[in-house]
């Protein structure tokens, strides 16, 4: 824990986390209404006030649509992994070998992200994925609708970040 305090309380780390998780949290909000979020942006007939005001009330849907679990699955997703790539980051400038660490982020990142979803739909991206009529039936059968794959990754996020503090803190020199 002292490690990643040490390593967020820089300001290029932490910058760097919470540009990942909005950028999560955007992705979330937005991609419900994917085709109006598009349309919108390049809309000649909507002034850039418009445009933003837009943009800006679909946010309201991470309230509305959204269940709980879904908010808590999608905002444990954006802070770690927010808190992964910084670490990931950190890790990668002071060690040359990161591979491991880099799969374990991204198929958590990638678990997490299949969660994510309001409560009329399920998954979000399962659904954009599959199409509505397969992910519903998939989702369907599961006991959670599909927010199994949140917490999933979630778990594995959080798991991938404790293995990359473990690196980080590990000496640079070789054990004899």
């Amino acid at each position: 824990m002292r490690t990643v305090l040490k390593i967020l309380l820089r300001p290029q780390y932490f910058l760097l986390m919470l540009f990942v998780a909005s950028l999560i949290v955007v992705f979330s909000a937005w991609l419900p209404n994917l085709h109006l979020v598009t349309t919108a942006v390049v809309s000649h007939t909507l002034t850039f006030p418009q445009k933003t005001k837009l943009l800006l009330s679909l946010f309201g849907s991470l309230q509305t649509n959204f269940t709980l679990p879904s908010l808590f699955i999608t905002f444990m997703t954006a802070i770690l992994s927010g808190m992964q790539v910084s670490l990931l980051a950190y890790y990668l400038g002071k060690r040359a070998k990161a591979q491991k660490a880099m799969g374990m982020s991204f198929v958590g990142v990638i678990s997490s992200m299949l969660g994510i979803g309001c409560a009329s739909c399920g998954s979000v991206v399962l659904t954009s994925l599959f199409g509505l009529g397969s992910a519903a039936t998939v989702l369907a059968i599961l006991p959670f609708k599909g927010q199994e794959f949140g917490f999933i990754g979630v778990g594995l996020l959080l798991f991938a970040n404790i293995w990359l503090v473990r690196k980080i803190e590990q000496p640079s020199v070789c054990e004899i």
